[in-house]
């Protein structure tokens, strides 16, 4: 397990480099950013309402389960309010003239926190392996889809702030590469060494960052440019992780 662990942790760093790639060869304009933006926030809302919430009420009451999944939204919001966006890909509209042109004063501090964020998609990883067993590739999946638009609109800010190719694809590599860090974390540290109502916890609170990030990535969309196309991208997202489950189940 802890092979496969790594090698899905490593396909979604592949993911987002693949993002990244494809800012080299094309220009998307906002309204495809938006449909690639919103269906990967409709999977991450799909795995945590159809795979992370279900697996921690295995372990949880519905108050445990409340309070681990704010406690997870909390900290994303926090971290976004009053440090950096966790997440530069969960909107579209961060995509505007005046960011591109302060990315070079916020990229420290865009780094760490979507290092935190791709952190916790590895811990994800694992603890949906070592817990959900078969369905926790619903999880895989979704974080997969996720990296696609997050090292796409990473790309994108760095083009447009005046980075080098070559500075694009290592600096993101280096950031996407904790993915993989907390793939590994989680293979050591989850496992089966701590008790299951912790595990609950764990899940819970990686639920609540992934309807955070859902959320975040629609809603300014929804109520300022592409209000059909958002709902059409996210229920695709979310119809394509529930196929997943229903198949896998």
């Amino acid at each position: 397990m802890p092979l496969i662990i790594l090698t899905k942790s490593f396909i979604a760093l592949a993911s987002a480099l693949m993002g990244t790639g494809l800012t080299f060869l094309i220009k998307l304009d906002h309204k495809k950013l938006c449909a690639l933006i919103s269906v990967s926030a409709g999977a991450l809302l799909g795995a945590a309402l159809f795979t992370l919430v279900p697996e921690s009420l295995d372990n949880l009451n519905l108050f445990e389960l409340i309070l681990s999944g704010v406690s997870g939204y909390l900290i994303f919001w926090i971290i976004s309010k009053y440090y950096s966006h966790i997440c530069p890909a969960c909107s579209a509209t961060h995509f505007d003239e005046k960011t591109t042109k302060k990315f070079s004063e916020i990229f420290l501090t865009l780094f760490t926190a979507l290092a935190f964020h791709s952190f916790l998609d590895g811990v994800a990883i694992s603890a949906g392996d070592f817990h959900a067993g078969k369905e926790s590739n619903s999880i895989f999946l979704a974080i997969t889809t996720h990296k696609f638009p997050e090292g796409l609109a990473l790309a994108s800010l760095m083009f447009g702030g005046g980075y080098h190719r070559i500075k694009i694809f290592i600096y993101t590599t280096l950031v996407e590469l904790t993915t993989v860090i907390g793939a590994i974390s989680g293979i050591f540290f989850i496992q089966d060494k701590i008790p299951a109502i912790w595990m609950g916890v764990v899940m819970a609170h990686i639920a609540g960052g992934f309807i955070f990030l859902s959320l975040h990535a629609v809603l300014g969309e929804m109520f300022k440019n592409h209000k059909t196309l958002v709902i059409v991208s996210v229920t695709a997202g979310l119809l394509l992780i529930l196929l997943i489950r229903i198949f896998l189940g």
